[in-house]
């Protein structure tokens, strides 16, 4: 099959405004191959098989990768596989080579015959003739253009016509590949190619000793038709084959994939390597680069983007980027840049973790090693005429071209961290440091600091502006030199003092940038500084680098490198705007919307990048990466969104607009499924979504991997789902993806239903009114009689519920609601009643009542079986009370009792009859044996003390009785006791004292314990 970018019409009016977008480049032939962007996905992200042996992309924009374990489709984000198992209309796992038609059908050759993917879904095409079992290894296909699919197989070349195989052209050997040149099919098979023209085959034989060569790919591209085999790359050379003239590997190596992008590039994929040619010569050889050996398959998509498909990686793709990076390719041994500096030669110096070296031609030249330096950071640079100054971390040196010099009259810095350095118009050398500054002319070294002004021996950066000033970027703010003095600069327009600045710049009408640790830049306007960070619409970033191209402001640093339009920057600072436009174009963590993802630039200080015609030079932790302004490319490419697939309740659905939506009448949550397919940078796509006829406006989801959004209960009526989707540009598609669909009402939300109901009610007041006309006097006698039923009717429904509503259903007592509402009016009412001359000394008895051990006979004979035990209790403590007494069930097995008033020494009393009316009760709970069980009880005499402060609510005594309960469950169970407070005593402080140190209360005499086991406490 011919491998090449050819533009198709499409019957599609989305795919025709897709067309009108502007060709995306794939690959810049200038760069080499590592400084491409690449990703690489394999079986942990979704990929059936490492082994990705064809790729196609149809006419929606999804990239389809045939395996070794089936096909799998791919929007950027995720894989769908299909299999046999799923899709039994795939004909085998084993995809051997794809191909997408006009009408958005996928061609699928595999080693058992071909299938189809079309809107219905997957279909094996049948053999027309001959047994329709027969299992046909197919290894390529070719559309003719005629729209004519041909197939290759072992007996010749097949033709689909009609949806069924018929063999077209057999031939004596096998056809391996297949290649259309105008009307005519050229067939590679063993030894030889095939040329088939109006019905006649022609051999054209492979040269002499190669008769065992399999032609494996065909191709015509470069001016040329070329011939990958098994022995090599061949070229058609007037009438005959020959050798790929570059020699090895390329004419002697195994040649697995062809494939010509749409910049001119023929990519060969060797067993090992890839091949770049361009104009039929070798551009390039990518040798021992692990994510691209053993390519099998080469695929360009409609943003430019270049698909590798690898026998052992899976899949990688590459795009052009917009950087270079100069690092261990060039011959860097360790990757890891301090300083940057270009000399006035031009010649560009490049300080390493291990020493000094020179960018040369594209190569790196090793001029000074680390362990010659006094320490191997080479972390600032300053070039002169004839010699290199050279920063360390501990002190400086000069490299003069032939050796290193180690100035005397700078061996007080040798324990110093040179930061940076600068050669001021006046000649001296200015030197930043981690222990001050210092300045050295042909008097010697001088050093300043605190007593010439600087308030933090920490420097990290010098720069001189075009009009002389010499200014000092440090970890405690801006100066400016000024004779033999520092002066801060900026702490009374708008700086802090405890700035730390990292870079300062100059923009050409003067006006000054810095950069701080604190990812934040200042603009001095000449009488303000301005300052900008994220709320200001900056990307977060410590610049350690700052320069201009007149329209943007960029900035390196440890996260990467932002752009931010100098016009931006000066309507803030006029505050005419209250953001800028700030975009990363490069950062190390792959951010969305975070541009090209790569590693950025080291520590503060001078010579931490440069701008050279255009280029932007920096040091990164992986060598030097270069970046031309100009060169930022935004995907041109708008993408296609699509909605995949509808659930409704629990079955998911094709989303096919051609089908009928109308759902049934409980069919009210649905839940979308959308992709966008831009495959450049996927994570920074964007998708919109609504639902028309529901929400108000469009929604953003939030999650770009999370594809899926859910609407549940659904009101009836007429709705049209839509989506839509940006690339990573911010270009969105042309138009929305839409699915509408009905959700019918039940009969009751009918307008049907309401216009009956309408009529009835209508009807039913016009009967009334015709009635009342005509006997009003015994209309209104039975109204009365009616409304007194009614009422007398509402009233008895009224007591029943709160009579249910106060009565617990499993025992028949009364639950705490009661006792809310009748405690209150009880001591109230008792509490008159003992203000009465005569009244006797009575209390009002709470008795709160726990079946021991309860939790056993639920484990051990089952809930029914408590539940028994609860109501025999609730029966025998019924029989326990007087006429004025109830009982409730306080809550699981307690049961609270409330007596009316009587004297307080009947109260041992009844915590005794309790006790042993349960003790002494034999609990049928339908077993062979009936149960003996016992109860603690807790009680307490309502008021006890008349006179004593505080008014405890009825609440609080309840509280009282469940600690006289507690103590009797801590001391053996199956008794009783109460505690009583002394007359006089602070009832409420009291209570509260129980809650602590019981016994010591009692023993204090502030509380008296009565209990059926005395002596303990």
């Amino acid at each position: 099959m011919r491998r090449t970018a050819t533009p198709r019409l499409s019957l599609m009016l989305l795919s025709f405004l897709l067309a009108l977008a502007p060709a995306a480049q794939a690959l810049d032939p200038d760069k080499a191959f590592h400084h491409y962007v690449r990703n690489n996905w394999s079986i942990e992200q979704g990929l059936p098989q490492i082994s990705a042996l064809s790729l196609a992309q149809d006419r929606q924009g999804y990239l389809w990768v045939g395996t070794q374990a089936g096909l799998a489709r791919f929007d950027g984000i995720r894989f769908v596989v299909h299999n046999p198992d799923n899709a039994p209309g795939l004909r085998g796992i084993w995809i051997h080579d794809l191909h997408a038609d006009d009408d958005n059908r996928l061609w699928i050759a595999t080693y058992r015959g071909v299938s189809v993917h079309d809107s219905r879904g997957f279909h094996a095409v049948p053999l027309r003739d001959g047994d329709p079992d027969r299992l046909l290894d197919t290894s390529d296909l070719q559309a003719m253009p005629s729209g004519e699919i041909m197939v290759a197989a072992p007996d010749g070349v097949w033709r689909i016509r009609d949806d069924a195989l018929e063999l077209a052209h057999p031939l004596p050997l096998p056809a391996s590949s297949l290649m259309a040149r105008g009307d005519e099919l050229w067939v590679g098979s063993r030894g030889r190619v095939f040329r088939i023209a109006d019905g006649q085959v022609h051999v054209l034989p492979l040269p002499e000793g190669d008769d065992d060569t399999v032609v494996t790919h065909l191709l015509e591209t470069q001016g040329r038709v070329w011939a990958g085999t098994s022995a090599g790359l061949f070229f058609r050379d007037g009438t005959r084959w020959s050798r790929h003239e570059g020699g090895a590997p390329l004419s002697e190596s195994p040649i697995e994939a062809l494939y010509a992008d749409r910049d001119g590039n023929l990519w060969v994929g060797l067993v090992r390597d890839v091949v770049r040619l361009r104009a039929g010569r070798v551009r390039e050889v990518i040798s021992g680069d692990r994510q691209v050996s053993a390519v099998r398959a080469v695929f360009e998509d409609r943003e430019g983007n270049l698909w590798f498909g690898s026998h052992w990686q899976g899949l990688n793709r590459v795009w052009n980027g917009w950087t270079r990076r100069y690092s261990e390719h060039e011959g860097l041994a360790d990757p890891i840049l301090w300083s940057v500096a270009r000399g006035g030669d031009g010649r560009i110096w490049v300080g390493t973790n291990d020493g000094l070296a020179e960018l040369r031609n594209g190569r790196f030249e090793m001029i000074v090693r680390g362990e010659d330096l006094p320490h191997p950071n080479a972390y600032t640079l300053l070039p002169e005429a004839d010699h290199v100054w050279i920063g360390t971390r501990l002190g400086v040196v000069r490299w003069n071209g032939r050796a290193l010099e180690a100035p005397p009259e700078l061996a007080p810095l040798r324990a110093a961290q040179i930061n940076g350095m600068l050669r001021d118009r006046a000649g001296a050398l200015w030197l930043a440091t981690n222990s001050g500054l210092y300045r050295l002319t042909r008097d010697g070294l001088r050093g300043f600091g605190a007593a010439e002004g600087l308030r933090d021996p920490r420097t990290r950066l010098l720069y001189q502006t075009r009009a002389g000033r010499l200014l000092l970027g440090t970890q405690t703010g801006l100066y400016e030199i000024v004779g033999e003095q520092l002066q801060p600069l900026g702490t009374d327009s708008g700086l802090r003092p405890d700035l730390d600045v990292t870079s300062i710049h100059e923009l050409p009408d003067g006006r000054l940038v810095i950069g701080a640790l604190s990812e934040e830049i200042f603009l001095f306007d000449g009488e303000r500084w301005t300052g900008f960070g994220s709320e200001q619409g900056l990307p977060v970033n410590s610049a350690f680098f700052i320069t201009d191209d007149l329209d943007y402001l960029w900035v390196a640093g440890m996260r990467g490198i932002f752009r931010v339009p100098i016009a931006d920057l000066t309507a803030v600072a006029a505050g005419q705007a209250e953001r800028v436009a700030g975009e990363m174009v490069l950062n190390e963590r792959g951010d969305r919307h975070g541009g090209q993802k790569g590693f950025c630039c080291n520590g503060a200080g001078n010579a931490k990048g440069f701008f050279d015609r255009g280029q932007l030079w920096l040091p990164t932790r992986d060598g030097l990466v270069a970046m031309a302004t100009a060169g930022i490319v935004r995907n041109p490419v708008a993408p296609r969104t699509l909605i995949e697939r509808v659930r409704v309740g629990e079955q998911w659905r094709d989303a096919d607009p051609s089908a009928d939506w109308t759902l049934e009448q409980g069919e009210r949550d649905l839940s979308f499924e959308f992709t966008v397919l831009s495959f450049q940078d996927p994570g920074s796509t964007d998708l919109r979504y609504r639902l028309v006829g529901y929400d108000a406006d469009w929604r953003t989801l939030d999650d770009i991997n999370r594809r899926t959004v859910n609407y549940t209960n659904l009101p009836p009526g007429d709705y049209v789902f839509e989506a839509i989707g940006a690339n990573n540009a911010g270009l969105w598609s042309p138009a929305a993806a839409q699915l509408g669909f009905t959700v019918q009402p039940y009969f009751h939300e009918t307008r049907l239903f309401q216009g009956l109901i309408v009529a009835l009610v209508l009807t039913v007041l016009y009967a009334g009114w015709r009635q009342q006309l005509g006997a009003h006097r015994r209309q209104r006698a039975a109204l009365e009689q009616l409304v007194r039923q009614r009422t007398d009717a509402l009233e008895a429904v009224n007591h029943r519920l709160e009579d249910a509503s106060q009565s617990d259903p499993l025992t028949g007592l009364r639950n705490r609601r009661y006792l809310a509402s009748q405690i209150p009016a009880d001591l109230a009412f008792y509490s008159r009643e003992a203000l009465r001359p005569g009244a006797r000394d009575e209390v009002m008895v709470f008795a709160l009542l726990d079946i021991d051990h309860f939790k056993a006979i639920n484990d051990r004979h089952g809930h029914a079986a408590g539940d028994r035990v609860l109501q025999q209790v609730a029966q025998l403590l019924n029989q326990q009370v007087r006429g004025g007494d109830y009982v409730a069930r306080w809550g699981g097995e307690e049961f609270l009792l409330v007596f009316r008033p009587l004297p307080p020494q009947h109260l041992p009393v009844i915590g005794e009859r309790l006790r042993a009316a349960v003790a002494g009760h034999r609990f049928d709970i339908g077993g062979a044996e009936p149960l003996h069980l016992t109860c603690s009880v807790g009680l307490v005499e309502v008021p006890t003390l008349r006179d004593s402060r505080g008014t405890p609510g009825w609440e609080q005594w309840v509280e009282v009785a469940d600690r006289a309960l507690y103590h009797v469950k801590a001391n053996g169970r199956d008794g009783w006791a109460a505690f009583r407070f002394p007359a006089g005593a602070d009832a409420a402080q009291l209570m509260q004292a129980l809650g602590g140190d019981v016994a010591g209360l009692v023993v204090a005499g502030r509380v008296e314990l009565v209990t059926s086991r005395p002596g303990r406490r």
